[in-house]
């Protein structure tokens, strides 16, 4: 056995046994400080936990490995017996195990099969920080398992989000925090130069990281695009031993990095699949590009989009903790340090970025909907709701959100619903159908170049024919044997929504789903008029989604049952006039296949029902500027705006855009019994309707306090221009005599701005302070315009003055 480190988190051990029966704990911890190693081990060998296994959920297989070997070494044990693993397609522990590390998506399934987890003692958190959908789906459903048993406890561990923020969600929780365990890192920055990429930097960056480097060099890069390539520039050196690290790296090479038995120096080039959990061995020189890449999920186009984003202030701090485990350490960071400022403190959690179909799969199968369980931050409303159609589409849930049986067999498999859906489907028809069902997804999981799908079984990489043994084996086929022509056949049933139809006089596609797609440009497959497509990407420089694993379908393939195909009644707006019209349509989803025109078949409520849609539709984007607004409109929509800011008035009907969209049907429909298009529509003016909104009462009350016209001393009725920046009215200046101070509205809480006018009508001066006019600037305009305008007044006192709009003879 293996002498344990004397390692940080050591002196919270009794502390951690002594609160774990009261409360779940929160433990904060910085990398190095054991809380991965030291004091799961402790806990395993603490009277508390001698009767019950302890749980150990790491985010990452590589992660769950590497943890499970390092203390069953320190036990002196093979990994398998106090301490074993299970991740998936792989296990190794027995009944006799004590802790037992699985990864997070394997805990989802243990918990599903046994809510009540008996047996278990302790569920450990560990990397809550990193907030994938299996860490919080997981903890939700461990919160309310908890609650059915006085002895299961939870312990969360988190290196970079505050432990105290955690404990005050939870509400009972305890709090700790450990003191890391670094050696000093030289953070270097080397901001790109002008004229380059990130990418064509980190070549020299990592020559001199190489120069630097006694032990080895770990470099952080988004993705497996950017590994390959600059893989390829390091190899072939004899002194370094390069070692690309990204999830589609079979675990046995995965492994390989771990092992410290090579000698080399290393250079280990990563996705941040090392930055949390794992410990490279001989690392003391970390480069990281500052980038990252992340899954976006578009609900409009049911696509997960891997997005390259720049990374959080704790990911750096946890990426630069790298180069010190060992000893002491030197980053280089692909940034200026006055661009640290501009990064946000932590990642986004998967829960409001990610495709939620699993997430929401596996809540419908504890029995509950997202808002009755208990997450740290909520799920996303959009990606929610898309993955509510999906289930539904695939008949795994009804209407009331309940999973059917179809439902049930598709989440016990573990698997993505669509995937697990067609393996199912294929099972229930015949053996053929499921081996070839089971040779499909075993492609589909691992991302088989798009255009080689379907792979031959011969041509299976060594990870595909194992994953395809072990779904064989699931569906219980002892001598399996696949038929290529039944793909369609067996796809369709868990891709009915991704029919997609050549567009007429285009090389584009209309998915079933409403979606656009295309094949990219340089694709060289033909461009079929009916494909079933299976994956599919988006970019930044096209509009649709781009087109990457797919394959033709034919008429037959249409009739199959998964296919909703469907006979409807629309109403469209069509012709010059953009007149409604009434269409018998054939479809698929929105691919319309046949449309007959249905005259005389529109009655008065689909008439406003579709006016009232395509209202709505445009006044999100448009306002009230989608109708032909009179100058009378204008100025009224301005005097309610302004006595609503002014006077703030209670139980007034608001015309905010959002509350007048709410309520089309209430204030607008009833106006609209002779629009019978969409030219007419634009040139109706709403303000017939508008006023309709306000009582007697009200509109008095809006005339009083904005009236549309103001008496001058003139006698003179002149109109305010509410559509002016301030209110405004413009009369002669001859017309305003005798008038001592500006005149206002709204109970004096706002003054008007006159324009003083000539006798012939131009601007002599704007001024909304009328009093300071007549004391400082009349006596310089009087003498300028009084030559000019001989047979006007022009009195030395135009205060004591009568306002008129006559000439002197007129007046005489």
């Amino acid at each position: 056995m293996t002498t344990p480190q004397v390692l940080p988190v050591t002196a919270l051990i009794d502390d951690v046994i002594r609160l774990l029966p009261s409360a779940p704990v929160v433990l904060e911890a910085p990398p190095g400080a054991g809380k991965s190693t030291a004091l799961p081990l402790a806990l395993m060998q603490s009277e508390l936990f001698q009767q019950q296994r302890i749980l150990l959920l790491q985010p990452r297989r590589m992660a769950a490995l590497s943890i499970a070997h390092f203390l069953a070494e320190q036990l002196g044990e093979a990994v398998g017996e106090s301490v074993g693993y299970h991740i998936r397609g792989e296990a190794k522990f027995n009944a006799q195990t004590r802790l037992l590390v699985v990864t997070e998506g394997m805990f989802t399934q243990y918990i599903q099969r046994d809510p009540e987890l008996l047996g278990t003692g302790l569920i450990i958190f560990d990397e809550f920080h990193e907030r994938n959908l299996a860490t919080d789906l997981g903890l939700a459903m461990a919160l309310e398992s908890a609650s059915l048993r006085d002895d299961l406890r939870l312990l969360i561990m988190s290196a970079t989000l505050p432990a105290q923020t955690i404990a005050n969600w939870l509400g009972d929780a305890h709090v700790l925090q450990s003191e890391g365990r670094q050696y000093p890192i030289n953070i270097q920055y080397q901001p790109v130069p002008a004229n380059q990429t990130w990418l064509q930097a980190m070549p020299a960056v990592i020559r001199e990281a190489m120069r630097l480097a006694s032990k080895g060099v770990l470099v952080f890069v988004p993705g497996k695009r950017e590994i390959d390539q600059l893989s390829a520039m390091f190899e072939g050196n004899s002194e370094w031993l390069v070692m690309p690290l990204h999830r589609q790296i079979p675990l046995a090479q995965q492994k390989q990095v771990l092992d410290e038995r090579d000698t080399r120096r290393r250079l280990v080039i990563s996705t941040n699949i090392a930055e949390t959990s794992v410990t490279i061995p001989n690392i003391d020189v970390v480069v990281d590009s500052g980038r990252e890449r992340q899954a976006q999920f578009y609900p409009q186009h049911g696509i997960t989009k891997l997005v390259t984003s720049r990374i959080s202030k704790a990911s750096a701090t946890q990426r630069a903790g790298r180069a010190g485990r060992l000893g002491p350490g030197h980053c280089f960071r692909l940034w200026a340090q006055a661009d640290e400022h501009g990064l946000r403190d932590y990642q986004a959690p998967e829960l409001e970025t990610a495709d939620l179909t699993s997430f929401l799969l596996e809540c419908r199968r504890w029995g509950s909907s997202p808002e009755q369980l208990k997450f740290f931050s909520l799920p996303n409303r959009g990606n929610l709701a898309q993955a509510n159609s999906v289930l539904k589409a695939l008949e795994l849930c009804n209407e009331q959100g309940m999973l059917t049986a179809l439902g049930h067999q598709v989440a016990d498999l573990g698997t993505e619903p669509r995937l697990a859906t067609l393996l199912v489907r294929a099972k229930t028809t015949s053996a053929t159908h499921a081996a070839t069902a089971a040779w499909l997804v075993a492609q589909l999981e691992h991302n088989v170049e798009a255009n080689q799908f379907p792979l031959p079984v011969e041509r299976l990489t060594q990870t595909m024919r194992q994953r395809y043994q072990y779904w064989c084996k699931q569906l219980e086929l002892t001598q399996p044997r696949v038929d290529a022509s039944l793909c369609s056949e067996v796809l369709l049933w868990g891709f009915p929504d991704r029919v997609a139809k050549l567009r007429a006089n285009s090389d584009r596609y209309l998915l079933s789903n409403g979606a656009g797609a295309m094949l990219h440009q340089q694709d060289t497959r033909s461009r079929d008029d009916w494909l079933l497509v299976l994956d599919m990407t988006l970019s930044e420089h096209h509009r649709d989604a781009i087109i990457r694993t797919a394959i033709p379908l034919n008429n037959t393939d249409l009739e199959h049952p998964a296919i909703i195909r469907e006979r409807r009644v629309e109403v469209r707006w069509q012709g010059p006039q953009q007149r409604l019209q009434a269409l018998e349509v054939d479809a698929i989803g929105a691919i319309v296949l046949r449309e007959i025109p249905q005259p005389d078949k529109i009655s008065s409520e689909q008439r406003l029902h579709a006016l009232g849609n395509y209202v709505k539709a445009q006044m999100r984007e448009r306002g009230l500027e989608l109708f032909q607004l009179s100058p009378a409109t204008q100025q009224w929509l301005a005097r309610v705006r302004l006595y609503e800011k002014l006077q703030q008035p209670t139980e007034w009907p608001s015309i905010a855009i959002e509350v007048l969209v709410d309520s089309i049907e209430q204030w607008a429909e009833p106006y609209w019994q002779s629009i019978d298009s969409l030219s007419k529509l634009h040139a109706w003016d709403p303000l017939p309707a508008l006023q309709a909104r306000l009582t007697f009462q009200q509109q008095q009350q809006l005339d009083e306090a904005c009236p549309a016209a103001l008496a001058i001393p003139s006698g003179r009725l002149v109109a305010i221009d509410y559509c002016a920046e301030k209110p405004k009215l413009s009369a002669k200046l001859q017309e305003l005599f005798g008038e001592p101070v500006s005149p206002t509205i709204c109970n004096g809480r706002q003054s008007i701005t006159i324009d003083l006018l000539s006798p012939a009508g131009r601007l002599l001066q704007r001024t909304a302070d009328l009093a300071s006019f007549w004391k400082n600037a009349y006596q310089h305009v009087k003498k300028e315009m009084k030559g000019r305008y001989p047979k006007h007044p022009w009195p030395d006192d135009p205060l004591q003055a009568q306002a008129t709009h006559k000439t002197k003879r007129q007046l005489k």
